[in-house]
């Protein structure tokens, strides 16, 4: 885990990975073969010349930074940005776009990027820009690691409703008052979750307590201590669980990426009295007992731990397996959508399915459609556009540059007799 004195080293010497997609083959490749990336704290990943290739790589690859054009084939930039997020919410959004429009540059903005280059650009002003969005990405990055001892601000209260049992018998109202001297805001109907954090084998710091709530304070109000081996969070929510599985998996994310330390989360079941906090956390901490990295829900009936985990696991991605088998033809399913639907984060649904089924969510999903696509256009007995409908695409063009990827021929001439797919 990083320590709080490394900060200032971390930021000055933090490399990113990037990857760039643009549909001009010869900017993309300049863009990728002139800038001097390294020298500029970047390792270049790879590139993509269409919003799709963009997508699967982001998944595959994890890199920090997307370079990416608005306007491309098929998904477009700002699409683009949003659905990256579902697979990595930590990942950092530059837009290269030659559109110099007002529309364009809200658009970005509501995008939440990180910078809006315009072209023309030479790789000299491209290269000055990029050193300038390296500096904010180690912004952000040592905003997520505060510095200092912040050990004399530790809210007692929240340890004490935690951890005592007796403290957690005090009047409601008395509690919520306490609580509220540290930000904590109730407003009915609310409820409580408690989670359980172990960031690798390390005695976490408190500082790891205040990492835990910068992050979860984008969805949540919350409160975090420090506890033996564990950070401990109390949160109060305001609409249920629906923005947790996002909220988890950027939490899991962070202390990967920034505190570079193995993560395990447990979390309690939803609860609505803060007399309930000394259950919710044992309940949390129980959940963390199977072994391994990853988000653990409380409530799974107790057994062998590797077991558990591993039948969970299985049942998890064959659920997902199951969902592209029966909705492919749906055009909005997607990592998100699915992951969603089964109460976990999509980066942890995304790499349980790349080992469970040896390929990422979006590959599986393609290799359906086009596998059902093949099948139809063999029957002859529905048109091209018709067959592209059926199996989950809107735009024919998109699902013949998809199908031709796939098969090395395009529909029609796979139609016609012309090639043969494998």
């Amino acid at each position: 885990m990083v320590s709080p004195e490394g900060v200032g080293k971390m930021k000055d010497k933090a490399v990113f990975t990037v990857l760039v997609a643009d549909d001009e083959d010869e900017l993309r490749e300049a863009v990728c073969s002139l800038v001097p990336w390294e020298q500029i704290g970047f390792r270049l990943l790879g590139s993509a010349g269409n919003g799709l290739d963009a997508l699967q790589l982001v998944e595959q690859l994890q890199p920090d930074l997307l370079l990416t054009d608005i306007r491309m084939p098929f998904i477009t930039g700002t699409a683009l940005a949003r659905q990256v997020r579902e697979v990595q919410p930590l990942i950092q959004v530059a837009f290269l776009s030659g559109f110099d429009d007002f529309e364009y540059a809200k658009l970005a903005i509501d995008s939440d990027v990180i910078a809006y280059l315009l072209k023309p650009i030479s790789m000299e002003e491209l290269t000055r820009s990029l050193r300038e969005i390296h500096e904010k990405m180690a912004d952000r990055l040592s905003a997520l690691l505060p510095e200092g001892d912040a050990a004399g601000s530790l809210p007692l209260t929240v340890a004490s409703l935690l951890l005592d049992e007796t403290a957690a018998q005090s009047p409601e109202k008395q509690m919520q008052s306490l609580l509220s001297d540290y930000g904590m805001v109730f407003t009915p109907p609310y409820t409580l979750l408690v989670l359980s954090t172990r960031l690798g084998g390390e005695l976490p710091r408190q500082s790891a307590a205040l990492t835990v709530d910068q992050v979860l304070r984008k969805y949540y109000s919350v409160c975090s201590v420090v506890s033996g081996r564990r950070v401990l969070t109390l949160i109060v929510s305001e609409d249920g669980d629906a923005r947790l599985s996002a909220a988890l998996d950027e939490l899991y994310q962070t202390a990967r990426r920034v505190l570079r330390a193995e993560c395990s989360i447990g979390v309690s079941r939803p609860f609505d009295s803060l007399r309930g906090c000394p259950a919710a956390r044992r309940e949390a901490e129980e959940a963390q007992r199977v072994p391994g990295e990853g988000i653990f829900r409380a409530g799974a009936e107790p057994r062998d731990a590797a077991e558990a985990r591993r039948d969970g696991l299985s049942l998890l991605c064959e659920q997902a397996l199951r969902m592209i088998e029966q909705r492919y033809m749906d055009e909005e399913l997607s990592l998100g959508s699915v992951s969603e639907t089964l109460h976990v984060s999509p980066n942890y649904l995304s790499a349980n399915m790349k080992k469970y089924a040896g390929d990422t969510f979006i590959n599986l999903l393609i290799k359906k459609r086009m596998e059902t696509a093949r099948a139809m256009l063999d029957e002859g007995a529905l048109k091209i556009g018709q067959v592209a409908e059926r199996c989950g695409y809107s735009d024919q063009h998109y699902f013949s540059f998809c199908f031709k990827k796939y098969y090395g021929v395009s529909p029609a001439r796979l139609r016609r007799g012309e090639g043969a797919a494998p």
